[in-house]
């Protein structure tokens, strides 16, 4: 890139290697030309860089094949212009001081030094994007890009000032990114309220007013929903980050639920297509907020969603923390929590106690008062009741929570909500797939208990016959949800909301924080009814989720883990829930419990 800007008489434009935006994550753009516009101002070009010499784009799917590259995947790679215009946007839309297009100019382009016009014509042709500007490393590429570098830049000019500028600025949301963010995500035809939710979105806004007024006598606060499943938890959380973006106010969700996370990007990414704007990175991980320079500048209102799913201590890197960082944590008590609370003036937070799933989900309506406290910030709770999952039954709800509580009452079927028990995997897809069944319109999912292990791929796999099945029983076999897109079915985070993801299992992980029409949910040997012992038992032996083995082997209160997961694949239907276990006096036993 060097030898590009010397043949463009630009030598004192500055070079920014591996710049890091502002919401792009651990993404790092290959470099950013930095300087003044031959229009006087401030100007940065995002380039990505390949070395592919060949390489062809799929316009099925718009992903790259044929690279050559080590890291080239059956699922291609994406578009490098698209990779390069992404950053240009989370550059403009999230860098304080770069939102006036007016007065600051941000372009972006790839640049495939290795190719020619013939190698990449499938990318150079690709014209859907407008102003595309993908250059190659042949003689008639490289004299394209010199001359678009000379078009955008002054040859002499105070170029290093321009990019100090870039690398001082701070994170700050621009005013028309958060008038697109609540115009798609407060828009009620995709979140509905009801009565009670407006009632209570309504509270909930004026909480938030009031604690970001001037007058406030903290002017910070922790404000506290709960919600059991089905209450609406998630919409009302798009509900206020819709409402708070179109207030001008800083704002942004998080959550560390990383399929939820991918489902909401999804539709904030339709609306991105219409109004130009990266709203989905407003969509963000709770895990992402530990850096004390955000703290000096916090949001407005960070909206936390599954906050049950908050873990003890943020790990920065890898699958743990270095052993100095943790203890410095520790000592310090620099708590998830705490790093979400000081990252904002007000934290909304919606939760439910009863949906950890994992030994280190560890948030509680204590944890909150307690964080409150600490940083000087009022609290206010609020509880979100009414049931809109399960048929609206609150009975359904009561049901479920009895029973794996170890206290189980007879289920006999509502008017809007049914139950029916399996004698066998094969009955219970044939039930749950019913297309005359209530729900089945919506959508149908299959769901069950850590007790079958996630095979390992072979490296080879290339179509859906490849992949070795995970759960057999009696004959029956299913897979797991996939761990990536193959065949035309889904990876993981794609299986609630693509149809051919009904084809495999769905796991508490896959599921939590969705639902469907109808679910069959398969119950393994890790809660089963005990005959000898006349009582429901957790046999965490049974599991193969191996964190949660490992942490029950030393502290029997992660047994109600297992009881949370059921609890959660029990409650994602809208119409009816069908049951089976793997256990014949579990079976026995539930149809006592089951329309008698």
């Amino acid at each position: 890139m060097a030898a590009v800007l010397q043949r463009a008489g630009l030598p004192e434009v500055r070079v920014l290697l591996e710049y890091n935006p502002y919401q792009a994550g651990h993404a790092r753009a290959d470099v950013i030309l930095a300087g003044v516009g031959s229009c006087g101002h401030d100007t940065y070009v995002v380039c990505e860089l390949k070395q592919w010499s060949s390489c062809q784009l799929d316009p099925r799917d718009g992903r790259v094949r044929g690279t050559g590259s080590s890291y080239e995947s059956s699922a291609g790679l994406q578009d490098p212009y698209e990779q390069a215009r992404n950053y240009a946007q989370f550059i403009r839309n999230y860098t304080d001081g770069l939102h006036d297009e007016q007065t600051v100019h941000v372009h972006s382009l790839a640049y495939l030094h290795n190719s020619t016009a013939t190698s990449a014509s499938s990318l150079l042709t690709a014209d859907w994007q407008g102003d595309r500007r993908v250059f190659t490393g042949d003689g008639s590429g490289e004299q394209a890009l010199v001359a678009q570098l000379q078009t955008w830049f002054q040859p002499v000019a105070d170029h290093d000032a321009a990019a100090r500028r870039l690398l001082e600025a701070g994170y700050r949301q621009a005013p028309a990114l958060l008038e697109a963010a609540g115009r798609i995500l407060a828009d009620p035809a995709h979140y509905p309220l009801s009565d009670e939710q407006q009632d209570i979105y309504a509270q909930i806004l004026h909480a938030i007013e009031q604690a970001l007024s001037p007058n406030a006598d903290r002017s910070r606060a922790v404000i506290a929903v709960k919600g059991g499943p089905g209450t609406g938890k998630t919409w009302m959380a798009m509900h206020l980050l819709g409402a708070n973006a179109r207030a001008g106010r800083q704002v942004s969700y998080a959550t560390n639920s990383a399929l939820l996370r991918s489902a909401l990007g999804k539709k904030a990414r339709e609306g991105m297509r219409i109004l130009g704007r990266p709203v989905d990175a407003l969509i963000t991980s709770a895990r992402t907020y530990w850096d004390p320079a955000r703290w000096t500048s916090p949001l407005d209102v960070l909206i936390v969603d599954e906050a049950h799913r908050i873990a003890t201590y943020t790990v920065r890197t890898g699958h743990a923390n270095a052993k100095a960082i943790q203890a410095q944590l520790e000592a310090g008590k620099i708590t998830q929590l705490f790093e979400l609370k000081k990252s904002a003036r007000v934290l909304v937070v919606f939760i439910d106690e009863d949906q950890s799933i994992t030994p280190k989900d560890d948030c509680g309506l204590g944890d909150l008062t307690e964080v409150a406290d600490r940083t000087g910030a009022s609290y206010e709770e609020f509880e979100l009741t009414e049931q809109h999952r399960s048929g609206g039954s609150d009975v359904y709800e009561a049901w479920v929570d009895a029973w794996l509580d170890g206290r189980p009452i007879v289920w006999r079927d509502q008017e809007n909500y049914g139950v029916q028990l399996a004698n066998s995997p094969q009955q219970l897809e044939r039930l749950t797939f019913d297309p005359t069944a209530p729900g089945a319109k919506t959508g149908a999912r299959l769901l069950a208990g850590f007790c079958w292990t996630w095979q390992k791929w072979p490296d080879a796999a290339r179509n859906i016959d490849d992949i070795p099945y995970d759960i057999e029983i009696d004959g029956w076999r299913k897979r797991w949800n996939l761990r990536q897109n193959i065949d035309g079915y889904p990876k993981d985070s794609l299986w609630a909301s693509t149809p051919s993801g009904a084809e495999q299992v769905g796991s508490v992980f896959t599921a939590q924080g969705f639902e469907f029409g109808r679910c069959g949910v398969i119950m393994g040997a890790d809660f089963r009814w005990e005959p000898a012992a006349h009582r429901w038992i957790v046999d965490v032996s049974a599991t193969r989720y191996g964190a949660l083995a490992t942490a029950a082997r030393s502290d029997s209160d992660f047994e109600d883990l297992i009881r949370n997961h059921y609890r959660v694949l029990l409650t994602r239907a809208m119409a009816g829930t069908v049951i089976y276990s793997t256990d014949a006096a579990t079976r026995q036993k539930l149809r006592e419990m089951i329309n008698p």
